[in-house]
């Protein structure tokens, strides 16, 4: 493989891999990684787009029977009959695909030492690294349409049980988005 091909395998692999990702409905860096959801006491990213057209994003504080609650970035608690709801999409944690995807870039790019085999082993890596990256970024994700649906998206709400009856909704507050100084590290 010449150095031509081995450009453009390059970028092959890249827009491959840049296509198999999802798009996170959540501003960047509100969501916890991975492995800190399950201490994580805010609820998930949630978009709701109701039958009128109106769309309301922000955290998933419940769902109830008859209603959906989003506490939106500005402390806004806004309750959305299930009824009028024609989809919501959520999100439960950041997904840290970029590290799957670098070895994606980097075996697709080591195919050159392959030689004639690199006819077959690139669109190996491409492919598969295309589907990896693509499973590996909308892990976190989920469309809600139907009821049987918001159950599953009930345990991803600060109060899963539902709101309690005694809960003061004025106190509620959005979850606080790191702010990052200009060396990038997180206040």
């Amino acid at each position: 493989m010449s150095a031509a091909d081995a450009r453009i395998a390059t970028a092959l692999a890249c827009c491959a891999l840049a296509g198999a990702c999802a798009g996170n409905p959540a501003p960047k860096g509100w969501l916890p990684a991975p492995q800190e959801t399950p201490v994580d006491p805010y609820g998930a990213w949630i978009e709701v787009l109701a039958l009128e057209g109106t769309e309301t994003g922000g955290e998933l504080i419940a769902v109830h029977d008859d209603s959906v609650f989003v506490l939106t970035q500005d402390g806004v608690l806004v309750a959305t009959a299930r009824a009028d709801v024609k989809q919501a999409r959520t999100a439960f944690y950041a997904s840290e695909y970029g590290g799957l995807a670098a070895w994606a870039v980097v075996g697709s790019i080591a195919t050159v030492s392959n030689g004639v085999l690199a006819v077959g082993t690139l669109p190996l890596w491409l492919i598969v690294g295309s589907i990896a990256v693509g499973a590996d970024s909308r892990a976190p994700l989920t469309s809600v349409r139907h009821d049987e649906q918001w159950a599953d998206a009930r345990k991803y709400a600060r109060f899963p049980q539902g709101m309690p009856p005694s809960l003061d909704r004025a106190v509620l507050r959005p979850r606080p988005v790191p702010v990052r100084t200009s060396s990038g590290a997180h206040r």
